[in-house]
């Protein structure tokens, strides 16, 4: 039977905060609700990444050893500005799943994947003309489209510089694949812009590709060098997928939901680049004919205003259908927890549980 985190240990944890906010609660209950939610959410990801935190700060310090080149020194306030470093943790996690995890090989490919991802968000960020991103200007917008471009390619190709050092035929025909699978599941969505037909299977398929399959070669690749048996391997890697297709989901529904300042990134971006997330879909498909023609013409035209923008998302609100998609990521969500019921090692099981829940914890 699937184990589930229980949240009432944190709620009790932090009884005291709760007692803290009594004149916060009596002024704006929903306000004091909110702090208790952060309080418990943050304390399930510190909770989840407790055993590999000294290894993340190595894998920070490996990937700024990795661009001391000058060439590289604009990009370091964008990895120092933050971020879960959720990806090099998962590989970090996933290493304990086996006794022959070389130590060095598993910092270098946490370094790599945080590099791959960080080359992913500058591309998506000029894709998508982001200005914001980990609370900072993105790069593009600090230092330009070209030097963005460019970029990018620098730390794709560093990545894979450190994953040379695994020697490691598996893993590096692994990380290939995946990059394939990010450029693919990117170019889907940009195909995929201003249609009102696409569908749920659509969507998945354009998340498998440019969120998912990195999360899963993140769990994947960490068991492999920790020299787990196949199952667990195997385990952990669908532990991933599920895990990121909900990260995704509960991502698109905080783009319409979200607050710009708590997020760190700007909100309500995808639709005004013609770009349908899976609230959205279940919204077209949720009104009328006519409703639907009134509601998106502005992107039937390929056009789009902030009043434009605010209206979808008030109406997704309002239909249900963001509490739908949220619904779908916690299907997802039980389906990561489900794939730990034969991973052997407590630790790390309980470790992914908690993430897990804190995606859960992610809505709004």
């Amino acid at each position: 039977m699937t184990k589930f985190v229980s949240l009432k240990p944190l709620r009790r944890e932090y009884a005291a905060i709760r007692r803290g906010d009594a004149i916060a609660a009596l002024l704006n209950p929903q306000t004091a609700r909110i702090v208790v939610k952060e309080q418990v959410r943050l304390a399930l990801l510190d909770g989840a990444l407790a055993p590999v935190k000294e290894d993340l700060q190595a894998v920070t310090s490996r990937v700024l050893e990795s661009l001391k080149d000058p060439v590289a020194q604009k990009v370091l306030y964008l990895i120092t500005a933050g971020g879960k470093r959720l990806r090099p943790a998962l590989v970090l996690l996933a290493g304990q799943a086996g006794a022959g995890a070389c130590h060095e090989n598993l910092l270098n490919a946490a370094a790599a994947v945080e590099l791959i991802h960080t080359a992913t968000l500058i591309h998506d960020d000029v894709i998508d003309q982001s200005p914001l991103r980990r609370s900072q200007p993105t790069f593009h917008a600090r230092w330009g489209t070209e030097r963005a471009v460019l970029m990018g390619d620098y730390l794709y190709s560093t990545a894979f510089s450190l994953i040379a050092q695994l020697k490691s035929p598996y893993v590096t025909q692994l990380m290939s694949d995946v990059c394939r699978q990010l450029c693919r599941g990117e170019l889907l969505e940009v195909e995929a812009r201003f249609r009102l037909d696409l569908s749920e299977s659509e969507y998945l398929d354009i998340i498998r590709g440019k969120t998912a399959s990195l999360i899963g070669a993140c769990c994947e690749s960490g068991a492999y060098l920790a020299g787990a048996s196949p199952g667990v391997v195997s385990q952990l890697r669908q532990f991933g997928l599920n895990f990121g297709l909900a990260f995704q989901i509960i991502d698109d529904c905080l783009d319409l939901t979200g607050d710009e300042e708590k997020l760190g990134k700007s909100v309500l971006a995808d639709l005004d680049k013609g770009v349908l997330s899976l609230p959205l879909i279940y919204l077209t498909n949720a009104l009328s004919n006519s409703e639907r023609r009134r509601l998106f013409a502005p992107l039937k035209k390929q056009a789009s205003s902030t009043a434009f923008v605010k209206r979808v998302a008030k109406a997704a609100v309002a239909k249900g259908t963001v509490a739908l998609a949220e619904n779908c990521a916690l299907g997802f969500v039980k389906k990561a927890q489900q794939a730990l019921d034969q991973v052997p090692a407590d630790g790390l099981a309980d470790a992914c549980r908690k993430l897990a829940s804190y995606v859960v914890l992610r809505r709004s």
